[in-house]
């Protein structure tokens, strides 16, 4: 079993590679060949001067760097900026030369920072060094010592120049990422001019008259092209080449068929398993992908390869080549994929929870798509080969725009409708799931806007949004059965019964629960990772990266300022989305920790609140900062702001404010925590809520209690389970002086101790408290472990003891007292001989 997991394991790191490095269309990385760079001054190998060796038996002092170090790096950072600088100034220059500039800057970056870095301590411990000599004494002092004024002034000129060159450093790395800004604000605009550039419309005349006119010549152009590659593979395989060409190509067949049967014999997703788990059922959708994509990129790849070893290609057909390539590539990945992730063929094995009439539409849609993108691509290079003119160009891909979006409406039209609603009688067996409407809002939208682009005239817009919606569905697609199996795969792997778990446990010492909340962590921070590797992925192929990838949105639209801060839409466009992506990721982190982490440990309900509470508060608070400084409102302008309204506050909105913290604290300090019982007042009842500004507490009759939160920090609140739910019944009864303490003692301990909620330790017990005329006073104390079962329980015992009293005859007075009421005469007597014989 051990090694069918360690087959099935490397076989899904190989379909990951596959997926992270596959070219699909549209979306491959744009290089240049590395002599387009900028050249880089060489850096000067430093000779160390010759010194005096140290004494043997004292131990080296480290040396301190040489101060011209930093002054060469500075100097190597200016020269490759004068020539990032200078090779900005051309006019001509594409996506890949920019991308080579701004690359090169970097390594002018990291020096600046290393010099930055090592000036900064210099500085401050020159100025330390300085205040400890003080300043030069005046004239009427006492003069100081030559060594201690030699001193000062060395280290006045080591102050100056570290400096000097520190602001040196500082004013270039600005230098270094205004440069930047400049080559971002350049490749942003090359990217749009690129796809916004008007040519046809597929609705001109002009378009179709001149591809028809071009057509005849660009067919006689490839026909010719043909003619010239078969006539030279037929003298190239003359001969034995021939019989060993058809021989590999045989074995490569063969190949594919024997590593088929191996794939189905590792791991096949067998219809008779009824309910597999979510980890097999992600290994099963991931070895599928892998199944079904790598035969025809294998045999693509190595066909193209033979066609190079036995020369039958020309360089003319080196386009042609990479299209097809790619479009196999293309095809095969997101069929792969497709049919991992829906299965429309195995619905018990299906990831994605979904009917069968949706799997098997989104599985064909998907592999439709893919392949009218490659065709478009294959296209493409014909005319490229054949240098055919613009308008057969434009005609082919705006042709196959259309046609991409002819066939999304077709399969996307009516899917995820709830016609057969009103004829059902039960539930639908296989829910809608709700990302079925938004992913036909965006399909609707991408169709409408590749339509009008394309009739407008935007035909390069429109094959970008053709190639990218591909792309992204394949990005997309990939996650859905990465995450899975990382959480699942995780979680699996740090179980406490599996031999790593046991491992964990014998070897570090950890905990049982401690390990499954280190598997939990781990799968939550591999599912981060793989979200932010698949957001790259998705913004790539629009020119973005990693470092830029909200450094053009600044100047996306013309902007106003106001008081030093720059207002423009791209800015409060970029702020919301900003703040909407904090936010959605706090939300989250706190549905992961209520439904994943915390279950897993031993924290209480009250505990698990103020930590929820708490990372709302802060990310709110994150997400806020983050969108007020992507406008322009840094940390420095909201203390000024806040400044100017702290008046505003200590008036109008103290009360608010003082809600607030008083929330906070008792968060914190969690004296009230959610699900205590505890007493305000009149009224009782359970808290269920600790808001920003409020607490929610349910009563006994149902209703909610809103009471503001600095009334728990001032007022006084009882609260039943603070330290413990015990609870303690106190149970007083009033009896005449005639009866017998002794028996009433038996009789309501008794009771008590009769009682299954009555706790055994401390044992009940009756407490004799008063000796009055007015009767004899008793008090029945015990316990009980849950503060909700007091109640109850003491009405339990009240009916117990009343009937064990009315038994044996014993009359009871109740909690009231008897007031003795002074009378005279022989009443008075009369009353009191028969209060003393027990008769009255």
């Amino acid at each position: 079993m051990s090694v069918r997991f360690v087959r099935i394991l490397f076989s899904a790191l190989a379909l990951t590679t596959l997926l992270a490095g596959a070219p699909i269309v549209g979306a491959r990385a744009q290089t240049a060949p590395a002599s387009e760079a900028p050249a880089a001054p060489a850096q000067p190998v430093e000779q160390p001067a010759q010194r005096p060796a140290p004494p043997p038996a004292a131990a080296p002092a480290p040396a301190e760097p040489p101060r011209v170090r930093s002054s060469e790096r500075i100097e190597q950072a200016k020269s490759r900026l004068d020539q990032a600088t200078a090779a900005l100034r051309r006019d001509s220059l594409d996506d890949a030369a920019l991308s080579n500039i701004k690359e090169a800057l970097l390594p002018a970056a990291d020096q600046l920072r290393q010099a930055i870095e090592t000036l900064g301590p210099r500085l401050v411990d020159a100025k330390e060094r300085l205040d400890k000599l003080g300043p030069k004494p005046d004239a009427k002092a006492p003069p100081e010592s030559a060594d201690v004024t030699r001193e000062r002034e060395e280290q006045q000129k080591r102050y100056a120049r570290t400096e000097e060159l520190l602001k040196r450093a500082q004013l270039l790395a600005l230098q270094v990422d205004q440069t930047s800004a400049r080559i971002v604000s350049r490749r942003r605009a090359l990217f749009v001019n690129t796809l916004m550039r008007r040519s046809y419309s597929l609705l001109s005349p002009t378009l179709w008259l001149g591809a028809a006119a071009d057509v005849p010549a660009d067919l006689r152009a490839l026909g010719m092209i043909a003619r010239d590659f078969f006539g030279n593979s037929v003298e190239k395989l003359s001969g034995w080449r021939s019989a060993l060409f058809f021989a590999l190509l045989a074995l490569v067949g063969l190949l594919n068929v024997a590593v088929y049967r191996l794939a189905r014999r590792i791991l096949s997703r067998e219809p008779s398993v009824a309910e597999p788990g979510r980890l097999r059922k992600a290994l099963g959708a991931l070895w599928t992908a892998l199944v079904v994509a790598a035969p025809p990129i294998f045999t693509v790849v190595v066909l193209f390869l033979l066609f190079d070893l036995f020369e039958l290609m020309s360089a003319r057909l080196t386009p042609l080549k990479r299209e097809l390539i790619g479009g196999v590539v293309t095809v095969a990945v997101i069929g792969g994929i497709a049919r991992g992730l829906f299965a429309p063929t195995r619905p018990n094995w299906r990831l994605m929870q979904v009917d069968d009439m949706i799997a098997e539409r989104l599985t064909r849609l998907a592999i439709a798509q893919s392949g009218i993108v490659a065709v478009v691509g294959v296209l493409q290079a014909l005319t490229d080969v054949s240098a055919a003119a613009l308008p057969v160009t434009a005609a082919a891909q705006g042709l196959g725009a259309v046609a991409f979006a002819a066939v999304t409406a077709a399969a996307i039209y009516g899917l995820g409708e709830d016609d057969e609603d009103e004829e059902c009688l039960g539930p639908r067996v296989v829910p809608r799931p709700r990302w079925i409407g938004l992913a036909r809002i965006a399909a609707w939208t991408a169709i409408v806007a590749m339509t009008l682009t394309a009739l407008l005239g935007y035909i390069p817009a429109a094959a970008f949004l053709m190639t990218q919606f591909v792309w992204i569905f394949g990005v997309i697609g990939a996650l859905s059965i990465l995450i899975p199996l990382a959480t699942s795969g995780v979680e699996a792997a740090f179980q406490p019964t599996t031999p790593f778990g046991r491992t964990m446990m014998s070897g570090v010492g950890l905990r049982r629960e401690g390990v499954s909340q280190i598997g939990i962590v781990l799968s939550g921070l591999a599912n981060i990772v793989l979200l932010l590797i698949g957001l790259a992925a998705i913004v790539a192929p629009w020119g973005l990266q990693s470092d830029d990838v909200f450094g053009g949105l600044r100047n996306a639209f013309f902007g106003f300022t106001v008081g030093g801060v720059t207002i423009s839409p791209s800015a409060v466009v970029a702020a919301l989305v900003l703040f909407a992506l904090v936010y959605l990721a706090t939300r989250g982190v706190q549905n992961w920790l209520d439904n994943r982490l915390m279950p897993a440990t031993n924290l209480d309900a009250g505990l698990r609140n103020s930590i929820r509470t708490s990372i709302g508060y802060v990310g709110l608070f994150l997400a806020i900062s983050i969108a007020l400084a992507q406008v322009g409102l840094g940390l420095e302008k909201i203390a000024i702001v806040a400044g100017a309204l702290s008046v505003g506050i200590g008036f109008g909105l103290q009360s608010i404010v003082n809600n607030f913290v008083s929330g906070i604290i008792v968060l914190w300090e969690r004296s009230i925590r959610v699900g205590d019982l505890v007493v305000m007042g009149d009224e009782q009842g359970y808290v269920r809520k600790i808001n920003v500004r409020a607490t929610e507490i349910e009563t006994f009759d149902r209703a909610t209690m809103i009471v503001p939160n600095s009334n728990l920090i001032t007022g006084v609140v009882k609260n039943w389970v603070r330290n413990d739910r015990v609870a303690r019944i106190k149970i007083p009864v009033t009896l005449n002086v005639g009866v017998d303490p002794e028996k009433v003692r038996e009789i309501m301990t008794g009771a008590a101790k009769a009682h299954d909620k009555v706790s055994k330790i401390p044992a009940p017990t009756t407490l004799f408290t008063a000796l009055e005329p007015g009767g004899l006073k008793f008090e029945l104390i015990c316990f009980v472990d849950e503060v909700e079962a007091s109640g109850r329980t003491k009405s339990d015992l009240h009916y117990a003891i009343f009937a064990a009293f009315k038994a044996e005859g014993i009359p009871i007075f109740g909690t009231a007292v008897v007031q003795q009421v002074a009378l005279k005469g022989e009443i008075a007597d009369a009353l009191a001989d028969r209060l003393r014989e027990g008769r009255l």
